[in-house]
């Protein structure tokens, strides 16, 4: 009966242990560069709307 119970283990790994393992990482990797990306998109529309900013406070002033 313990026999049928380990027969899909080596090294005390599961046979699923090494796939699950791989999409682990693959979703902190995509974690990591999803949130990379929007901070970089965040930083960019802060920039816009500070340069729109600017502009309308120039041309309010020079009005």
């Amino acid at each position: 009966m313990l026999e049928a119970i380990f027969t899909h283990s080596t090294l005390g790994f599961c046979i699923w242990d090494i796939p699950a393992l791989i999409v682990l990482i693959a979703i902190v990797v995509i974690f990591i560069v999803h949130r990379h990306n929007q901070k970089k998109r965040e930083k960019d529309f802060e920039d816009q709307l500070a340069e729109r900013w600017a502009d309308k406070s120039v041309d309010s002033k020079t009005a």
